[in-house]
Formats: structure tokens, C-alpha cells, sequence
């Protein structure tokens, strides 16, 4: 839901640092003025203002709004607070003007007005609105205070403009850019722009999908229309035109021309868009393409040279630096979420079992040996008793010792099977799967290769977790009627495979870390992980799931258990 349907009204304010010496002309002011109506008209802020701070000289500031574009003015209480603090000497150097004003989010770009001057910085702030939704326009805040930086660039560079120094800004924005945001949509949409107004041509970007490898339009900057914006927000889904295919197998820029568009766009894209001249630069990610970058320029315009070319793929790489970037940023937050989940799942599991081995201690074990007590009290070598009633008491009694041992013993089995250790992993398994089969009434068909190799007590123990948890989460999710577990122990590494016929499930849930119930396939995953092994499950609802675990055992041998 956008601002003005929820009744917000939100402002934007740029604070601008530049030189002493650098003049303002009519044509700088309409321009400047122009851009700011639009943040107005099209960026949905109701009130948006610039101010120029100019060491020694009093600040200038344009401001436009959307009640009145003339007579209305912003907030006058945080405007005069704002040219107070400008007009001060000791602060015409800070670093942090809108910081007294406290907006709601601000950031910062770094400016090139001048060659040998130092890198100036603008302030970008957002006032009166929630964070979430400042979060959403600072994207678009961004975009148009680099389009003000460099509208006051083109002023002063007029026909002589240095193309080095207007290649330095934009990489200085771009290193900027990937080292102060994670927020991906942010570097698309500043990266889409600073290229297009670098190459005073359209800019857009095509992600691509993983799975069926069709093309997701994520940013189109530059003379895009609404309607042209409609058509291509339409593309999502569509396979990638040729010229797309070709930069994706080459992972080289493609350049696409009035003589050889026929062959590289497809009939429909030419219709639609009227392009000219392109090049298609290739985002890649550890050799694979994610996405592309597009430049493109009208028909009646020139076309790319190779310097061109090149910059837009060096653009398109360093792009591909943040979006991995953020990649595993956010895939480092999921994994400590889920380990903390993982954490609090284990000492409650410990809490539990402790509870429950209490409860099996103090009900039944410690009753029954407190009962044999005092049945052993009342067995005295008085001579009026009967032999026999004590050979029969001290029968009875045996019994129900007899019973308790079984009890301790299971107890036990439960905390850590003795086999395990005395016997290794094979026995252990049968062991198990035969009592899970007689207790829960589950057919569960075991396939062992190599029954006569002791692995290491690590491993041991580890794939026994394994299986537990792997038979424990059918048993509790799966309704199935039928397991195969299949155990193949090679001179290499061994592996472990679970199959059953239930419910299944959607692999995607499980980097999810709120899937509480996906903990227990978090966790044999986790498990594999820590001995360097791999752990894959497949599954789809309604057709079963399968866990197969490989773990390598390079570097176990001299931890053999003991025959």
C-alpha cells in the first residue's frame, strides 16, 4: 500500500556539501527544481527539498511539495532548525547535518563536482512516515539524488565534459553503494542508474530463475514510460530473448545493432521497446549467470564502442560482487537463527529426557526396590515360620528384580545402546530397527553392505543419531506404511539412505528457520555437516521423502573403534 492511501506524508530532504566557488545559473536552478517535483509526482513524497552548503556563503535550498508547488512550504519549525545549523561556521564542515533533525532512515553518496577537489558527500533523509516504508523509498530517494549530483556535474563540465572523471564518480558511488547497503533491491536500483545516466541511455536488469531459468525484470531506469514499465514488468516468466541466451552460454557482453537485431531479439521485444542499440553484459556468480545487465539506446542515437562495452560488463561484475555479497550475509543470518534453534531444540530434548528418566526412576524403579525392602523386612529366622513361605516370598521377590533389571536396561538402551559400543554400527542399527518394528508396528526393510567394518566411534555415533531422528521424524510426520533403510560402508566414505512412502513435504520449508517442525531434518543436516559430510533430502507432498547422507572417511582412520 503506498503512502497516500495510508494518509502519510512523508518528506525528503538532500543536503548537499560543494565547493565555495561553484555558481548557480538559471538553468542548474530549473532543473534542480524540475527533479524535485518529481519525487513529488512520481516518487510519492508529499514534500521533497535540496540544500546546497557552500563554505562561507549562506546555504541555498529549493523545495517543492504537493498541496501547493509555489505558495505551500515544508515543516517551517525543521527547516529553520536545519539553515540555523548551516549558517553556523563551526558546522559548515560536519559530516552529519540532517543528524539533528533525526530522520526516520538517511544515508549518504559521495559527490564529484570538480577535478582535484575532494569527494564531496550528499545526505539523503526521510521524515514522517514508519520504518518500513522509508526502508521501501530510500530506494527511490537514491536513485534521485545521484540523478541531482549529476545534473550539477553536467553544469559545470557543460560540452567539455571529462568522461574519466565522470567513470571515477560512478565507480566511487558503486564501491559506495556495495560496501555501506545489503538491501540487494537498493544496489540494483543505484547501479541501473548511475549506468544509465553514465551512458545517457536506458538501463535495466533481468534476473534470472533459478529453477526454470525464465527472466524476472528486477529495475528499469532511464526513459521508461508507464506503459513501458508495464511491458516490462510482463516479462517475468518469459524465456530470455537470443540475445539474453547468447550471454548467458558466452558469460561475454553481447552487442546488439540495427543490422543484427533481427537475429538477436524476437519479434515482440522489437515491437514493443523500439530499441536501437544495446549491449547485454552478463552477471555472473561463480561462473554461472544470474542475471543481465541491459543499456540500450534509441536508433536515432549512436551505438556502443568497445570501451563502452567493456565498462558496462566491469559494471555488470562488480554488481554481482554485492548481490553475493548480500547473498551470503543473509544466509549467514538464516544459519545462526537456525542453530539457535537448534541449541534451544537440544536442551529442551536434554530437559525432557532428563524429566522422563526421573519419572521412570522415581515411579517405577525406586517404588518396586522400596516395596522388595520391606517385603525383605518381614523375612525374619523365627522358628514358628514356615521355610517354605520364605522360598516363596524370596521367589517372588527375584521376579520383580528380575523385572527392574529389564526396566534399567532399557533405560539405558535409551540413553546409549551398548551394542553401539561394544559391537559397532551395524549391529546397533539391526538392533534398533528390529525393537522399532515389534513397538510401533512399522515394516522397515534394512539393506547392509559390508557388515564387517568398524568405523570410527564418531561416525559410529553419528549416523545412529542420524537414523534415529531420520525413523523418528517418520514416525511422527510421515504416516507412512512402508521404510527402506539402506547402509553401504565403502573404503572410502559410508552412506546412509532413508526412504519412506508418506506425506512428504516441501523442500523449500527448510530454509525457512521459523519451521519449528523441520528441526529434526535440520539437525541430521547439521550432523553431516560436522564430520565434512553432505546430507540431500528430496521430497514433494504426497510422494515420500528420501534422506541420503555421505560422509567421507579421510582422516577418521586412526580413530577405528577398537574390534
Amino acid at each position: 500500500m503506498s503512502p497516500s492511501e495510508l494518509n502519510l506524508k512523508p518528506e525528503l530532504i538532500l543536503v548537499c556539501q560543494v565547493s565555495p566557488t561553484f555558481n548557480i545559473n538559471k538553468k542548474l536552478e530549473s532543473s534542480l527544481r524540475r527533479t524535485l517535483q518529481t519525487s513529488i509526482d512520481s516518487f510519492e513524497f508529499w514534500r521533497a527539498g535540496l540544500v546546497l552548503v557552500r563554505k562561507g556563503r549562506p546555504p541555498v535550498r529549493w523545495h517543492a511539495t504537493k498541496e501547493s508547488q509555489t505558495s505551500e512550504k515544508p515543516d517551517a519549525d525543521r527547516w529553520l532548525k536545519l539553515c540555523n545549523y548551516l549558517s553556523t561556521p563551526e558546522n559548515e564542515n560536519g559530516q552529519k547535518f540532517l543528524e539533528p533533525l533525526n530522520p526516520v532512515i538517511a544515508t549518504t553518496l559521495p559527490v564529484i563536482l570538480k577535478a582535484g577537489e575532494p569527494v564531496g558527500t550528499m545526505e539523503i533523509g526521510i521524515f514522517d512516515i514508519d520504518i518500513q516504508s522509508a526502508q521501501y523509498m530510500l530506494v527511490k530517494a537514491v536513485s534521485l539524488g545521484r540523478h541531482m549530483a549529476d545534473i550539477m556535474q553536467e553544469s559545470f563540465f557543460q560540452r567539455q565534459k571529462d568522461l574519466h572523471l565522470r567513470k571515477l564518480a560512478v565507480w566511487l558511488e558503486m564501491v559506495n553503494t556495495i560496501s555501506s547497503t545489503l538491501d540487494i533491491l537498493q544496489v540494483l536500483h543505484v547501479v541501473a542508474q548511475l549506468t544509465a545516466d553514465l551512458f545517457s541511455a536506458k538501463s535495466c536488469i533481468y534476473l534470472l530463475d533459478e529453477g526454470d531459468q525464465t527472466m524476472i525484470p528486477a529495475v528499469a531506469v532511464g526513459s521508461y514510460d508507464p506503459a513501458l514499465k508495464k511491458k516490462f514488468k510482463a516479462l517475468r516468466g518469459t524465456k530470455p530473448f537470443p540475445a539474453i541466451t547468447r550471454a548467458i552460454k558466452t558469460q561475454q557482453p553481447v552487442l546488439v545493432t540495427p543490422h543484427n537485431m533481427q537475429r538477436l531479439l524476437t519479434p515482440d521485444i522489437i515491437n514493443n521497446f523500439e530499441y536501437g542499440w544495446m549491449v547485454l553484459a552478463p552477471i555472473l556468480s561463480k561462473d554461472k549467470t544470474i542475471g543481465v545487465m541491459q543499456v540500450d539506446r534509441p536508433l536515432e542515437s549512436t551505438g556502443f564502442d568497445h570501451e563502452e562495452t567493456e565498462i558496462i560488463f566491469a559494471i555488470a561484475r562488480a554488481t554481482a560482487i554485492a548481490m553475493e555479497n548480500a547473498r551470503l550475509i543473509e544466509m549467514l543470518g538464516q544459519k545462526e537463527q537456525l542453530l539457535h534453534q537448534l541449541v534451544n531444540k537440544l536442551i529442551t530434548a536434554q530437559e525432557d529426557e532428563r524429566k522422563r528418566l526421573a519419572a521412570d526412576l522415581h515411579d517405577g524403579i525406586i517404588q518396586s526396590l522400596i516395596a522388595i525392602w520391606y517385603r525383605l523386612q518381614r523375612i525374619t529366622p523365627a522358628s514358628e515360620s514356615d521355610p517354605q513361605k520364605w522360598y516363596g516370598e524370596i521367589s517372588d521377590l527375584t521376579n520383580v528384580l528380575s523385572e527392574q533389571i529389564q526396566d534399567i536396561r532399557r533405560i539405558l538402551y535409551d540413553l546409549r545402546p551398548m551394542i553401539l559400543d561394544n559391537y559397532g554400527l551395524i549391529p546397533a542399527v539391526e538392533s534398533y530397527v528390529h525393537n522399532l518394528q515389534e513397538k510401533h508396528n512399522l515394516p522397515v526393510e534394512l539393506v547392509v553392505k559390508w557388515k564387517d567394518r568398524r568405523l570410527s566411534t564418531k561416525i559410529e555415533v553419528t549416523l545412529f543419531r542420524i537414523l534415529q531422528e531420520a525413523l523418528t521424524n517418520v514416525m511422527k510426520h510421515a504416516h507412512a506404511t512402508r521404510v527402506k533403510v539402506k547402509l553401504t560402508i565403502l573404503e572410502e566414505e559410508v552412506s546412509l539412505i532413508v526412504e519412506d512412502n508418506g506425506a512428504g513435504l516441501d523442500t523449500s520449508l527448510l530454509s525457512i528457520p521459523q519451521s519449528q517442525n523441520r528441526l529434526g531434518l535440520a539437525s541430521i543436516q547439521e550432523r553431516a555437516l560436522l564430520l565434512n559430510g553432505v546430507c540431500n533430502i528430496e521430497s514433494r507432498p504426497g510422494e515420500g521423502t528420501r534422506i541420503f547422507v555421505k560422509i567421507p572417511l579421510a582422516g577418521f582412520n586412526d580413530q577405528i573403534a577398537s574390534q
